[in-house]
């Protein structure tokens, strides 16, 4: 069997619950909001990358990773197919689409390329120290030579000028990021285990939900509680928090902790899907998946639409006579922060 190199981060199968069936293929609309354009495109071509779980170890495929959890993925989409017909979140279906939300919650380029980032500016904090003085420079290259027996290959004048010039980057090996995110995956699982599950059921008829390249979205219920350099990193642990996650255009589960609202099946109104396909347009990474050009959701200002200018309206400011006409029906000086609770 031919080696697997075109690796899904969001998985295919998931994806097509956003599509629309076009012969034997499914296709979702792309809204790529860094780019400003929307196309059309087969799931096949939309959040993958090459060698992405590519997991280079002793008396294992390179692809073996990438299988396994193939595995994993491909039993939460029968799961959340069979929770979207019958409206019963619980049992096996439940074990499965949790751990799938835990995995896609983790697993991202964006992610990989924000730790990459914080390891980098931790290594040139190092230098930074290693680099103050000569004498601690040539005291950490003894250290080198004693544990390597090698020699320096560059004096203290050469390396001081070279970092300073900062013409480099730090790389990180794609195995230690995998391995970070199995580690946080079996974490964020056991989180989710614990939280109760609200399914809502969206007829078709008043509008469709949207999914993103970042589909599992936590947020603070009360956002204005929470200091504001905080406000937009809560955590999976922390009680004034819920998780949203589209499980398909037609249904999408809210975690709350226990106590904070039953767990149900619920109708989606249109002020929902509006409400919703906001929070995960806000929070997404880039890109948004859609059966339809047209997206039912409520604007940057609180207004529901239900059009064609998703890129338009969450890339640009907001016109002057708009803002106006905002103030005036709210009665308020500022632009709300986020968009609706759901």
């Amino acid at each position: 069997m031919a080696e697997s190199r075109n690796h899904h981060y969001i998985p295919q199968g998931y994806l097509r619950g956003f599509a629309r069936k076009r012969g034997k293929h499914y296709m979702v609309v792309v809204h790529d909001l860094g780019n400003k354009k929307a196309f059309e495109t087969n799931t096949r071509n939309v959040c993958a990358q090459r060698d992405f779980m590519r997991f280079e170890a002793k008396d294992r495929k390179p692809d073996w990773l990438e299988e396994e959890f193939s595995k994993l993925e491909s039993a939460a989409v029968e799961a959340i197919r069979e929770v979207v017909k019958t409206g019963g979140f619980d049992g096996d279906d439940r074990n499965s689409i949790l751990n799938l939300m835990a995995l896609l919650a983790v697993r991202s380029p964006e992610q990989r390329e924000n730790m990459r980032q914080c390891q980098e500016r931790v290594a040139r904090g190092v230098m930074d120290l290693v680099l103050a003085e000569k004498e601690r420079w040539h005291s950490q290259l003894e250290q080198l030579k004693e544990a390597t027996g090698q020699p320096p290959l560059v004096t203290y004048e050469e390396a001081k000028d070279f970092h300073e010039r900062g013409e480099y980057t730090i790389e990180v090996p794609r195995e230690q990021h995998i391995q970070t995110e199995i580690d946080l995956y079996n974490t964020l699982l056991e989180l989710l285990g614990e939280r109760d599950w609200t399914l809502y059921l969206v007829s078709g008829d008043e509008g469709e939900l949207v999914t993103t390249n970042r589909p599992v979205v936590i947020a603070y219920t009360n956002p204005e509680e929470v200091p504001a350099l905080f406000r937009h990193s809560p955590g999976f642990g922390l009680k004034n928090t819920e998780v949203y996650f589209p499980l398909a255009k037609h249904a999408a589960l809210i975690g709350r902790w226990g106590g904070e609202y039953p767990a149900i099946v619920s109708p989606a109104t249109q002020a929902f899907i509006g409400a919703f396909n906001n929070l995960m347009i806000q929070n997404s990474y880039g890109l948004v998946m859609s059966s339809a050009r047209k997206v039912l959701y409520c604007d940057p200002l609180v207004r529901l639409q239900w059009d064609d200018k998703v890129i338009e309206r969450f890339t640009a400011p907001p016109s002057a006579e708009e803002m106006a006409q905002f103030r005036a029906e709210h009665g308020i000086d500022d632009v709300p922060e986020a968009g609706p609770k759901v």
